[in-house]
C-alpha cells in the first residue's frame, strides 16, 4: 500500500517580505498597484503549487520503487528489506520475504542482517576515530604494533585502501588454523598469516586489490590500541551514540537468540550453516537493520562522528593506477553516476547475505538494501534507485560483483 506523507513547510514570511519585496519582485507576480493582500495570496498560491509538485514527486518515486521490489519478491528474485531517502527524508521503507522460512517468520523493517563486507565501512570509521584522537597514525607501520607481523612495510593507510598486497587470510591453508574450534577469531587469522608467511601478490602500495585481511587486521589494531574488544569499541563509540540499538558485532554462538535476527539463506531457502570464518570481525561480522544503517548514513556528514577533513580523505579515491577501473577511498567504494555526482558506497556478500549501502551527498540521498538470500539483483537495484530519484529512465542491466 502506498503511503502518503505529511510535509510541514515553514517559510519565514515576514523576513521574506521585508527583504525581497522590491519593485522588481512585485512586478513578477502582480501589477504595481495591486494590494499587499493580493500579492501575498499570489505568493501563497505559487508556494502551495510548488509544494503539491514536491508531494506528487515523492509519491511517484515511492510507487516506482515499491513496484520494482514487489514484482521481484513476487517472482522469488528478492528476499530482504529496502530503505530509500532523498533530501534527508525517507521516501520508501519496506520488507519482503522471510527471516526464517523454517519457522515461517516474516522479515520486518527492524530485522537484523549480517552486513557482510558493508561491515568494512564501520571498521573504517572505528579506525579513523583512533586516528583523529592521535592514538594511531594513518601512515604508521602495522609492525609497530605487531612486531611479529611479517609484512613490515605495510601501513594503516594501505590497509584502509586495500593497497597492502598481503595474502587473504580466508585463502590460507587450513593447517595454519586451529582444528577443533567452532569458529576462528581475528587472532587466529592473524596467527595464520604469521605462520604461513605466504608470498605477497605485490609490494605495499604498488596497486589496489580488495582483500579481507586488511580489515581483519584493522579490527585487531582497534582492540590493541583501545584496550577493548572490537565489539565493545564499536558499541561504545559508534552504535550507542548514534542510537543504533539493533546493531552489533557478534560471534556465531551469540546470535542465535538475538531479537529480530535473520538467517542467511541459499537460493532454495535452506539456511546456510555456520562458517568457521564467521568469528572474524572487521572485514565482516557486523549485524544491523535498514533503519540503523540510515542512522549511520546520517552520521557520515561532518562533525557528527568525524571531522570534515577526515571524511574528505575517506571519500577520496586512493586508486590511481591506470590499469584499474575501481575507485576506493578509506573503507568506502566510489563511483560517479550519470549526472557526474559522487556515489559513496559499499556492497557485501557472505554466506546467504547480499547487502548494499549507497549514499550521495549532493542531494542528501541514501539507498540501503539488505537481503538474506544471495539475490544477484541487489547491487544493480541499488544503482537503479538513484535513477528513480533523479527521474532518469535507464534499462541498463548491471548485476555487479563489487563487495
Amino acid at each position: 500500500m502506498i503511503r502518503f506523507f505529511k510535509i510541514f513547510v515553514f517559510i519565514p514570511l515576514v523576513g521574506f517580505l521585508s527583504t525581497s519585496f522590491n519593485t522588481n519582485n512585485i512586478n513578477r507576480y502582480a501589477n504595481i498597484n495591486e494590494s499587499s493582500e493580493k500579492i501575498h495570496n499570489k505568493l501563497l498560491f505559487y508556494r502551495n503549487e510548488n509544494l503539491k509538485k514536491k508531494v506528487a514527486d515523492i509519491v511517484i518515486k515511492e510507487y516506482k520503487i515499491d513496484s520494482i521490489f514487489r514484482n521481484l519478491a513476487y517472482s522469488n528474485k528478492f528476499n530482504g528489506c529496502v530503505l530509500v531517502a532523498q533530501h534527508g527524508q525517507v521516501i520508501y521503507k519496506n520488507s519482503f520475504g522471510q527471516a526464517n522460512p523454517q519457522l515461517n517468520e516474516p522479515l520486518m523493517n527492524n530485522s537484523v542482517f549480517q552486513l557482510a563486507s558493508v561491515s568494512k565501512t564501520i571498521t573504517a570509521v572505528a579506525t579513523l576515530l583512533l586516528i583523529e584522537q592521535e592514538i594511531l597514525g594513518l601512515d604508521d607501520y602495522v609492525a609497530t604494533y605487531f612486531p611479529d607481523f611479517p609484512y613490515t612495510d605495510v601501513t594503516v593507510r594501505q590497509l584502509l585502501s586495500h593497497r597492502s598486497g598481503i595474502p587473504d587470510y580466508i585463502k590460507l591453508d587450513k593447517r595454519h588454523y586451529p582444528a577443533s574450534v567452532m569458529y576462528y577469531t581475528n587472532l587466529d587469522a592473524y596467527n595464520a598469516l604469521c605462520s604461513a608467511k605466504a608470498g605477497r601478490e605485490f609490494n605495499a602500495n604498488a596497486r589496489f586489490k580488495y582483500n579481507n585481511s586488511n580489515y581483519m587486521l584493522l579490527g585487531l589494531l582497534v582492540e590493541k590500541l583501545s584496550g577493548m574488544s572490537f565489539q565493545d569499541y564499536a558499541k561504545k563509540y559508534i552504535f550507542e551514540p548514534l542510537g543504533m540499538k539493533n546493531s552489533y558485532f557478534a560471534y556465531p554462538d551469540q546470535i542465535w537468540n538475538m531479537e529480530n535476527r535473520t538467517f542467511g539463506l541459499y537460493p532454495n531457502n535452506q539456511i546456510h550453516p555456520i562458517d568457521k570464518f564467521d568469528g572474524v570481525f572487521g572485514d565482516k561480522g557486523a549485524y544491523s537493520t535498514i533503519e540503523d544503517m540510515y542512522r549511520f548514513d546520517r552520521a557520515l556528514y561532518p562533525d557528527v562522528l568525524l571531522k570534515k577533513t577526515t571524511l574528505d580523505l575517506a571519500f577520496s579515491n586512493h586508486v590511481w593506477e591506470s590499469s584499474s577501473n575501481k575507485q576506493y577511498g578509506l573503507g568506502f567504494r566510489l563511483r560517479v553516476d550519470q549526472n557526474k555526482q559522487k556515489i559513496i558506497y559499499h556492497n557485501g556478500w557472505w554466506h546467504g547475505y547480499r547487502t548494499a549501502f549507497h549514499r550521495r551527498e549532493s542531494d542528501n540521498s541514501c539507498v540501503i538494501i539488505l537481503s538474506n538470500r544471495l539475490n544477484p539483483i541487489v547491487y544493480h537495484k541499488a544503482k537503479e534507485m538513484f535513477n528513480i530519484l533523479d527521474n532518469f529512465n535507464s534499462h541498463e542491466e548491471d548485476q555487479g560483483t563489487d563487495e
